[in-house]
């Protein structure tokens, strides 16, 4: 609860959230980051985009034991990732400052990348892949659309490099289902 305290008064001086979503806070984003908790894989997790930290605090708040790397692009809201992880003592949590769609390596291989909001699986794997373990995973958050019928462009699964399995998932307090995809190494 502390964490939605913070973003509901950051949220008054940057858009960390839309302001629809300040009375939701708890189902639309908390409940809804937490969804994937069962999902995580190994101890290393990034979570690109992470925005205000969907969904990479609430997870880094339940799951202590693993490790949990935020990026952000934008300056303002890593300045408020750091409150938040200052105020939450969150010490498992590292705060980058970086568009990983321009990063040349990563400086450790994840377990599991995390994208929310940030664009679809298809045009995620191609920036993220190089980033991933030899085992890992990309859980992509799709919101309340369904998954796409034929990801993988290529239109054989076989062709593909990595496997694509959709994963639904019912958000206590949200009325529709949202949508996971879930990519890994082929």
């Amino acid at each position: 609860m502390d964490y939605v305290v913070l973003i509901e008064k950051w949220n008054r001086s940057i858009n960390l959230v839309s302001r629809q979503d300040t009375d939701r806070l708890i189902s639309r984003h908390v409940l809804d980051s937490l969804s994937v908790s069962h999902l995580l894989k190994g101890k290393v997790v990034v979570d690109v985009g992470t925005g205000a930290g969907f969904p990479g605090v609430p997870l880094a708040i339940v799951n202590p034991e693993r490790a949990f790397t935020l990026c952000d692009r934008m300056a303002k809201r890593v300045r408020f990732l750091q409150v938040v992880k200052s105020q939450l003592q969150l010490r498992n949590v590292k705060l980058v400052e970086q568009d990983l769609a321009q990063a040349k390596s990563w400086s450790i291989p994840a377990d599991t990348i995390l994208a929310r909001a940030v664009a679809p699986a298809a045009t995620l794997w191609p920036l993220l892949e190089p980033g991933l373990a030899m085992d890992g995973r990309v859980l992509v958050f799709s919101s309340t659309q369904a998954p796409e019928a034929n990801i993988t462009e290529q239109g054989d699964e076989a062709c593909s490099p990595y496997r694509y399995r959709p994963e639904t998932l019912a958000i206590p307090g949200l009325s529709q289902p949202h949508h996971v995809d879930i990519l890994e190494r082929h």
